[in-house]
């Protein structure tokens, strides 16, 4: 049988639990790490006094004005779940229209084993050489060749900046499927992951200009109202 979690942001109180507390009662946790920037311009900065919750959503927000070559303070958090095998993931959102940030809804074993949903803020409406416009929807290689990567980006039916919308990530054993308040928008069948995984929701900027763009001159905040997960797990858990 397969797992549920639900979680509707607008039903947090404050006065009864810090916002790591409550999500940790629904199984996340707070990303707190940081990743060199290695090529990138900028490193990114995962912490927490960037997640909280506020006016009925999970505000994640990407610090603006971060120096040349800083770390951009950023936001994530994921599943404490790590053997999650297939199923699908819905995430009710408002993103930024702040544009050098990518906000990203993902499965993740590795840099290998993913499938992504991401929205670039500076490339809405527009790409450049690098970037087509749209949004982003990726399974990663499965032996680590990022030039093979399976990749799609669709035009938004709606813009995303402006209102809530539903991002759908159908994950089965045979394909990824993609949906944008419940209409289909993509089907990947080829590096399908098959490795039991996390799922991470993320905003953060790097600077580069063959990605996220940014880094975010201002702060850019992605909203999420709620996330909706059925899902089958492995046995036990993987440490």
């Amino acid at each position: 049988m397969a797992d549920t979690l639900s979680v509707d942001f607008s039903t947090y109180d404050p006065s009864s639990l810090t916002v790591a507390e409550f999500l940790a009662k629904n199984n996340f946790s707070i990303a707190t790490y940081t990743i060199d920037k290695s090529a990138d311009p900028y490193g990114r900065a995962f912490t927490a006094d960037n997640v909280d919750i506020r006016d009925g959503y999970l505000a994640m927000k990407v610090s603006g004005g971060t120096p040349p070559g800083g770390n951009v303070p950023s936001a994530g958090i994921r599943t404490m779940n790590n053997n999650i095998l297939y199923g699908t993931f819905k995430t009710t959102a408002i993103t930024s229209p702040v544009p050098g940030v990518c906000h990203g809804f993902f499965t993740y074993e590795s840099d290998s084993q993913e499938s992504d949903i991401e929205i670039l803020t500076a490339f809405y409406d527009t790409g450049n050489q690098y970037v087509q416009p749209g949004l982003q929807l990726t399974n990663q290689n499965n032996y680590g060749n990022h030039s093979q990567n399976t990749h799609s980006a669709v035009p938004y039916p709606a813009d995303p900046r402006t209102g809530e919308h539903e991002y759908t990530l159908e994950w089965s054993a045979d394909a990824t499927r993609f949906f944008f308040d419940g209409d289909l928008v993509a089907t990947l069948t080829s590096n399908v992951p098959y490795e039991p995984s996390y799922f991470v929701w993320n905003s953060w900027s790097s600077g580069n200009e063959k990605w996220s763009a940014g880094p975010p001159t201002e702060d850019a905040i992605l909203m999420i109202s709620k996330i909706e997960m059925e899902y089958n797990t492995t046995i036990p858990q993987t440490n």
